[in-house]
């Protein structure tokens, strides 16, 4: 998009997702760079637009209404997937068209703001985590306007990620090369993400919390009118189906199950087994709703690794697998096996160190954080990591996976730390963002 001499540079801004770090980074930014830069925030639900409102922010509200269309058959079936299956893993019997409808209004009408606002690029948070966001990111993607994409960082909780594609296995990370090459990539060479970069990393403790600068009935109605209205709304239009006021509008989390947890102690003693780590993810994340073709629940992994862990043993290999817990979930999922075991709950680091498991994973950071302390990881799902010798592979069903740990435990597959150690190294020092001075 061509811009004029001295004009500012246009920047849409839809924090949902980190809106207290995205809204204070803007404001610093605007104090470090007064007339450089104009920033617009777009927000979806009244909660958000009651918070830009009360601190005074240019921004725009958008809400579900029209019967416009924008968007074409694939574009909606890649930025109506996440909320489809999300939808569905509740039990939310909603039509995809009628997500596809409330996408193409959404489409249409940021295509309009984009327009009007002269918009040179836009930030936002992970690029898929609920249907605006997608719409959103898909918009800017296909009018050719640059993207700042925000997620968690892969080494937590001081770090952060930008990237100019996506997040995860979207990223812009494609090949080794593209983590070693000296050159960097394309979106770090704007001068927004340079700006950006000047302002961190930054106190924690100064970050603020907007929401309690805005009065709290106001606070109450506003989230009653995002979550509660939507919910109601659902179900008068499917009011026949009572398995979807159990499940969408009376929905509660499933407790986890009271059993038996292992500790490491217990587990350092018994000099019988070998360790393979299975740490659990949340169900609802992105990573298993998008990046996990065939493992869709952790009660599925659960049996896939009971399957794998039982044909090690009749093969002679004394093998355990060892389940844990994700500390953001409350999935019930019981482990019950005499080759399994779930685990105490204790950082993950921790774990590395005592047990030095071979760790089997669907797409977690946890696989990082394995590759980093120099362990053998297989993936069972798409991630960005899935690069030959920084893992030992990726396996798309239960056959691949179990002829890939025999040739583990008959010493048929060569480990190569150094090269790990150099992937790691690469991630920090060209890729990972510092972001907070503390914890």
């Amino acid at each position: 998009m061509s811009m004029c001499l001295n004009r500012r540079i246009n920047i849409l801004v839809c924090p949902f997702g980190d809106l207290n770090l995205l809204t204070f980074l803007f404001e610093l930014l605007d104090a470090k760079f007064p007339d450089k830069y104009s920033v617009t925030f777009i927000s979806f639900m009244e909660y958000d637009k009651l918070i830009y409102s009360t601190i005074n922010r240019d921004q725009i509200h958008i809400s579900p209404g029209t019967r416009e269309e924008w968007f074409d058959s694939n574009d909606l079936d890649e930025v109506c997937r996440f909320t489809l299956g999300l939808s569905r893993y509740h039990g939310i019997l909603e039509s995809n068209d009628y997500f596809q409808r409330v996408a193409n209004h959404y489409g249409a009408q940021i295509s309009k703001i984009i327009d009007s606002r002269n918009i040179d690029q836009v930030v936002l948070f992970n690029g898929r985590l609920n249907l605006f966001i997608a719409c959103l990111d898909k918009v800017a993607e296909r009018s050719g306007i640059p993207r700042l994409i925000f997620e968690q960082g892969l080494f937590r909780p001081l770090w952060i990620t930008i990237d100019g594609q996506g997040v995860n296995a979207r990223n812009s990370i494609k090949t080794s090369e593209d983590l070693h090459s000296p050159e960097p990539f394309e979106f770090q060479q704007r001068e927004l993400y340079k700006d950006l970069l000047s302002l961190l990393p930054i106190d924690r403790d100064k970050i603020p919390d907007f929401k309690r600068k805005m009065p709290l009935f106001s606070l109450m109605r506003a989230y009653g009118s995002s979550k509660l209205r939507p919910r109601r709304d659902l179900f008068f239009r499917n009011a026949e189906n009572e398995e979807l006021l159990e499940a969408a509008v009376l929905s509660h989390k499933p407790k986890r199950c009271r059993q038996p947890l292992k500790t490491l102690d217990e587990l350092r003693c018994n000099n019988d087994y070998q360790y393979i780590l299975c740490p659990f993810q949340v169900e609802t994340d992105t990573q298993i709703i998008l990046h996990s073709p065939w493992i869709s629940s952790m009660s599925q992994l659960v049996n896939v690794m009971y399957e794998v862990v039982s044909r090690l043993n009749v093969e002679g290999f004394k093998v355990k697998v060892l389940f844990k817990a994700h500390p953001m979930s409350n999935n019930a999922v019981r482990v019950s096996h005499p080759h399994a075991a779930l685990i105490e709950d204790v950082p993950m680091p921790e774990v590395f160190r005592v047990l030095r498991p071979l760790v089997v994973t669907i797409n977690s950071t946890a696989g990082i954080e394995a590759v980093e302390a120099g362990l053998p990881v297989i993936t069972l799902g798409e991630a960005f990591y899935n690069l030959p010798n920084v893992i030992l592979g990726y396996c798309d069903n239960v056959n691949s996976l179990q002829k890939l740990l025999l040739k583990f435990y008959q010493g048929e597959i060569e480990c190569r730390p150094e090269i790990k150690l150099e992937f790691i190294q690469s991630l920090r020092s060209k890729y990972q963002v510092l972001a907070y001075q503390n914890d």
